[in-house]
């Protein structure tokens, strides 16, 4: 293969998994032949070469189970892992064990809670760790982190309800265990307090379920005090709040305005189409994974055999974390249109 595209091993090997430092035209005539000669790399046998496992794990608390954000977050990974010759191995939380066992070359975090063992085994191994939103400050740190800033984005969503006329919103809480958790209830309380609105705020120190959701909508709108405007801020939650209004007879979008924080196909189907955050979660976990593999990547010295074995991450290892800002959009929609 080498040969016959005129070129050395080193870089058939960066050109047909993604890596290296190679000009386009050298990636795009390497794969070419590639594709003339219908070869294909040997994963198998060249991880065992490279004493690589040749998969990031990905890890998932306990909490993120079956929600829509985090499976669109987790196709992304697997989109970019893929492209660069990586499987991907899930491994999914539990509340009664700590214990991580995968054979992968790094870890990718999302959302990590401060109260999970399981991540702070993570972040005190050996193993090269990128996180997908800020690491709690009690926990090691990571070798990475790509995050959004979510104060800001309350803070847009809380504007723009301000703007159709609500001068009593709430909000529908998520759990407080995590960084990003922290940074909406912390958010939505500055804007109040800046406006000299009381808050009203519903907390859980768990998920929220469906019911939960409707529960807690409908015990807001039918109290003494009650809100003209609720952001439901847990994944996909925003519908139970819709469909507690309608269920007394509130016009969604006049009488109340319902938003959601974290966009979604539920949101954008829903009657009427909910207002949310685009988290943008499929190109959240891309970014993610690139991080990742950035740090798997050979620092390229001239070109090393693709038989070497792995060199360390390209940053010296008292380097400080790398830190990747992600931009996120406020999507506006019929149930926040106002009277």
């Amino acid at each position: 293969m080498a040969r016959a595209a005129g070129v050395s091993r080193a870089t058939v090997s960066f050109a047909l998994s993604g890596t290296g430092r190679l000009s386009d035209e050298t990636r795009v005539r390497v794969r070419a032949v590639a594709a003339e000669l219908d070869y294909a790399v040997n994963l198998g046998a060249r991880n065992l070469r490279r004493a690589r496992a040749g998969a990031i794990g990905l890890y998932l608390p306990e909490s993120t189970n079956g929600l829509a954000y985090y499976m669109d977050f987790i196709f992304g990974v697997v989109e970019v892992a893929s492209a660069s010759g990586q499987s991907v191995t899930i491994v999914a939380g539990s509340e009664t064990t700590g214990t991580v066992q995968a054979h992968v070359d790094g870890f990718i975090l999302i959302d990590p809670p401060d109260d999970d063992a399981a991540v702070r085994r993570i972040l005190e191994g050996r193993l090269p760790v990128v996180s997908g939103e800020v690491v709690p400050a009690a926990l090691p740190a990571p070798w990475g982190t790509v995050y959004s800033d979510h104060s800001l984005g309350m803070a847009q969503l809380m504007d723009h309800l301000h703007e159709r006329g609500s001068r009593r919103p709430a909000l529908i809480a998520p759990a407080t265990n995590t960084t990003w958790g922290r940074s909406l209830l912390e958010s939505y309380q500055s804007w109040c307090a800046a406006r000299g609105i009381r808050p009203l705020v519903r907390e859980s120190s768990r998920r929220f379920m469906p019911d939960d959701v409707r529960r807690v909508a409908t015990e807001l709108l039918v109290s003494d005090d009650r809100p003209d405007a609720i952001v439901s801020a847990p994944d996909g939650s925003a519908v139970g709040a819709v469909s507690a209004a309608r269920a007394l007879g509130l016009n969604v979008g006049d009488d109340v305005l319902v938003s959601a924080y974290a966009d979604s196909l539920a949101m954008q189907m829903c009657d009427p189409p909910v207002t949310a955050i685009d988290l943008h979660a499929r190109d959240f976990g891309m970014r993610c994974a690139r991080l990742l593999l950035s740090a798997l990547t050979p620092a390229p010295l001239g070109e090393q055999a693709p038989d070497a074995a792995p060199a360390p991450p390209a940053t010296a290892p008292d380097a400080p974390p790398i830190v990747e800002p992600f931009t996120i959009d406020l999507r506006v929609r019929a149930s926040t249109a106002g009277a």
